[in-house]
């Protein structure tokens, strides 16, 4: 089994009460986090494959009377970056700054100047497709989109049947 590390932002705030019951229910490490894009439950979950990590995961949070809004997925650092791709971190700094490689690597999401971070699905995107396919990573970009799309369509069944109807269409 593999450890995947992803976010889980909820539609409406987590009280105190709520973030109890997380802790007491989700048998692994959790994070329940706020912040000005909202309310995340942070999880680090060993599973087969990081689709069945994200579907476990956001069971036990309807389960519990939460309503997911999207996933994201896991903030790298250079230092992990480095690590995941097994090369130095001074490679991945001068990757990153376009010193070496073709240089447009993926810009930070997060963090600040001295510690940027970055989505794990970009950087193994972007690794993917610089090196000619000699590293390959387990897509996640198009999981999470496809997660992210059932979830947007959990809400828009409840609130607009007839346009997400109209809009299955598309899909054949």
């Amino acid at each position: 089994m593999t450890s995947f590390a992803f976010r889980i932002r909820l539609r409406d705030p987590l009280s105190n009460e709520d973030a109890d019951r997380v802790f007491e229910s989700v048998k692994e490490e959790v994070a329940v986090e706020e912040g000005p894009r909202g309310h995340f439950i942070g999880f680090e979950r060993e599973a087969p494959s990081f689709l069945d990590a994200v579907l476990s995961s956001l069971s036990e949070i309807i389960n519990l009377g939460f309503e997911p809004v999207d996933v994201e997925d896991e903030l790298v650092s250079m230092a992990d970056i480095a690590e995941r791709t097994n090369r130095t971190r001074q490679s991945v700094s001068m990757l990153v700054s376009g010193q070496r490689g073709p240089g447009d690597f993926p810009h930070p999401v997060a963090g600040n100047v001295r510690s940027p971070l970055w989505h794990w699905a970009d950087v193994a995107s972007w690794f993917e497709s610089t090196t000619g396919g000699g590293v390959t990573f387990e897509d996640r970009t198009r999981t999470i989109a496809s997660i992210n799309g059932a979830l947007a369509n959990r809400v828009l069944a409840r609130e607009r049947p007839k346009d997400l109807k109209r809009i299955n269409r598309l899909a054949g």
